[in-house]
């Protein structure tokens, strides 16, 4: 039994990896910055990530390592995204030095960026270019870590949190969903500027149809990550869908829960509602191309959850 200070553990992926913690039997100090989460059999310290040993008021109760969930998805450059991804990741560091304790650093499976072919869970660079301030902001946390030769880490890339595997109905509109969301959007507009009732237009996307865009649900990310934890391992590990969907999959999918016809086509001269839908889902775009091949083969021995898609 492991005593284990958690950030982010009140945030969409910490509140499933705590419970799933509590099951291994080990304790739980969530730091919290105002509102302590709700799960039961925790304790909780105050502080704030973005400040030197976090901010913790008061006395640090003793712990055996420090899993970092904080952190701020935003593909968007903006000053709160340096310093929940790049500046706390620095203070975990520092902190776990201090504290002799080794750092569980939840990092993502796209510090890939756009580049192709096979990744494995220790290459960080290899020509790539990050679409997005978020991917950029990952990568740096990574190389800070990796740049430090005092610090016993963990680094572990999920890939892109879906809903929870066990449970149907409307997950949060963040991260995947946001393009799920524009494409709600864009059929809407299409119904309302042509006077209809519901319909079911076509909209096309640029994209490989035959391209992969791996999905997990968080439950099993969770579940892997406390695998993970248990196994009290180092180095980097891949928490992914070991067969991801092809985009195609996807778009068949979106066109049957938004009552529409949604189709990847490799290249594409949009029509109105199409420039609408592309304008929403100008973030999440890149990720239609494709993607490398995530090499998860390090993981496989330490985990009990599997996701086949």
């Amino acid at each position: 039994m492991s005593r284990l200070l958690v950030t982010g553990a009140a945030g969409s992926l910490g509140t499933y990896l705590v419970p799933d913690l509590l099951a291994d039997g080990h304790q739980v100090i969530a730091l919290v910055h105002r509102t302590p989460p709700s799960q039961k059999g925790i304790s909780v310290v105050y502080g704030d990530v973005t400040l030197p040993w976090f901010g913790i008021e008061g006395t640090l109760p003793r712990v055996d390592a420090i899993v970092h969930c904080a952190g701020l998805v935003s593909f968007r450059e903006r000053p709160e995204l340096h310093l929940s991804n790049m500046t706390a990741v620095e203070y975990a560091g520092k902190l776990s030095v201090d504290l002799g304790v080794p750092l569980f650093h939840i990092s993502t499976a796209y510090v890939c960026g756009d580049a192709t072919g096979t990744w494995g869970p220790d290459t960080l660079r290899m020509g790539q270019k990050h679409r997005n301030a978020y991917e950029q902001s990952k990568f740096t946390a990574e190389y800070i870590i990796r740049s430090n030769p005092r610090l016993a880490y963990t680094i572990i890339r999920p890939s892109i949190l879906v809903g929870d595997s066990k449970i149907r109905g409307i997950p949060p509109m963040n991260g995947f969903y946001v393009g799920v969301r524009a494409l709600y959007l864009g059929k809407r507009w299409f119904e309302r500027k042509a006077g209809l009732p519901p319909i079911e237009p076509h909209i096309r996307l640029p994209g490989n149809p035959d391209a992969t865009l791996n999905l997990i649900p968080v439950d099993i990310v969770a579940r892997q990550i406390a695998d993970l934890v248990k196994a009290n391992v180092r180095g980097a590990y891949y928490v992914i869908n070991e067969r991801p969907p092809l985009m195609k999959d996807i778009a068949a999918a979106a066109s049957r829960a938004l009552c529409a016809r949604v189709e990847m086509v490799p290249e594409l001269t949009p029509n109105p509602a199409e420039r609408l839908v592309l304008k929403l889902m100008r973030d999440v775009a890149p990720y239609m191309a494709g993607e490398p091949v995530f090499d998860n083969s390090a993981t496989w021995p330490f985990t009990q959850a599997r996701c086949y898609g």
